[in-house]
């Protein structure tokens, strides 16, 4: 084998070597893509869950106070009698 035919040969090899790395990478990177925009929608999901939530926690407060009021009201006049 002569020094050309082995230069065919290796730069070949780093062609072949080279696109594999360029494909592989490209498939890394959508996967990747597509990995953070799942995170991404979960991520969104459980901030709609959490605010529903917190309005939900804000309107039972509401409720809470508005029963203690009332309460201390009922009292008052109990006392007072």
């Amino acid at each position: 084998m002569s020094l050309f035919e082995r230069i065919e040969q290796v730069s070949g090899s780093i062609v072949v070597s080279g696109v594999l790395a360029v494909s592989s990478g490209g498939m890394w990177l959508v996967r990747r893509i597509f990995t953070n925009q799942k995170q991404i929608e979960l991520m969104q999901q459980s901030l709609e869950v959490r605010d529903k939530q917190r309005d939900e926690d804000r309107e039972a407060m509401t409720e809470l106070r508005q029963d203690v009021r009332d309460i201390r009201g009922d009292i008052q006049q109990i006392l007072q009698k």
